[in-house]
Order: C-alpha cells, then structure tokens, then sequence
C-alpha cells in the first residue's frame, strides 16, 4: 500500500479506500442497471424514459471517475466487480421500486462513507463522497416524485407522455 498523505492516520487509509471501493461497485451497479433499462425502454417505445435512463447512465459515469480518480490518488488499483442488477422488466413501478431501492442503499452508503473519509481526515474524498450523496438523495426524491405523479394522473397517462 502506498505512503498515506500526512493528514490521514495510518490505519484509516484503509478504511477511506474500502469506502472508495464500495461507491466505485456501485456506480458499476447503477450503470448497469440503467443503461439496460434504457435500451429496454427505448425498444418499448419510450424514447423520453429511454433518454432520462441514458443520462442517468452518464452521470453515474461521471461519479464513477471522481471515485477511479481518487483510489488512483491513492495508487490503488480500482476493483471492477459490482452487484448483480435486478429488475421486472415489464412493471414500470417495479422498476422505479428497484431504482428507488438502489439509491436509497447509495444515499446511505454515501452518507457513511463522508464520516469515514471525514473521521480518517480526508477532507477532499468527504467531499466527493458529500457530491455524491447530493447526487443520490435528489435521485431519491425524483423517484419519489415520479410515483406521486403515476398515483395522481395513472401510469399509462404517464407513460403515454414518455413516447
């Protein structure tokens, strides 16, 4: 393991690049997942859901390298394995069910991963872990806001704007 930057103690470099680890797994799981239910939109006919999906897909990418770039700051080569993707694939509220599950899991593995970066005194990684949070809790609240939005108007008066 390479020599820790003087702020963070010894035995917390550990800890901070396992949270790194962690995040990096699952971007990779988030990546996955949208950009399948992307293409299985966008086959469907829903262009717009497909495009929604799609961008969601770069800016989990976009998470991804923050994460890459700061294990590489600590010369630690970033793990490529992630968790397995599960959706229905022909239950649109179950979809949002399975995305609303995975970025509740990424707000709350986000959150500890601040402290843990935090409590080693790696104020730069607590930050992009802090980015991220903010990232994964105003995905939480969109999913939330698109179920309210299905309870109000249906789902296929939702989806039929999703064309």
């Amino acid at each position: 393991m390479p020599t820790p930057p003087l702020s963070a103690p010894i035995s917390s470099v550990g800890n901070v690049v396992d949270a790194l680890h962690l995040s990096r797994r699952l971007h990779l799981t988030a990546i996955e997942q949208y950009q399948d239910q992307a293409v299985h939109f966008r086959r469907w006919g829903y262009t717009k859901l497909a495009d929604a999906f799609d961008a969601d897909v770069e800016e989990e990418r976009g998470h991804l390298k923050l994460v890459t770039e700061r294990l590489e700051y600590y010369d630690i080569e970033p793990e490529c394995g992630h968790e397995d993707s599960e959706w229905p694939r022909h239950d649109y509220e179950g979809v949002l069910d399975a995305n609303y599950a995975l970025e509740y899991w990424a707000m709350n593995v986000e959150r500890a991963n601040v402290i843990v970066a935090r409590n080693a005194g790696d104020e730069i990684t607590a930050k992009i872990f802090a980015k991220l949070l903010k990232g994964s809790e105003a995905s939480v609240s969109d999913i939330e806001a698109t179920k309210k939005q299905i309870e109000q108007i249906g789902l296929d008066n939702y989806l039929a704007n999703k064309v």
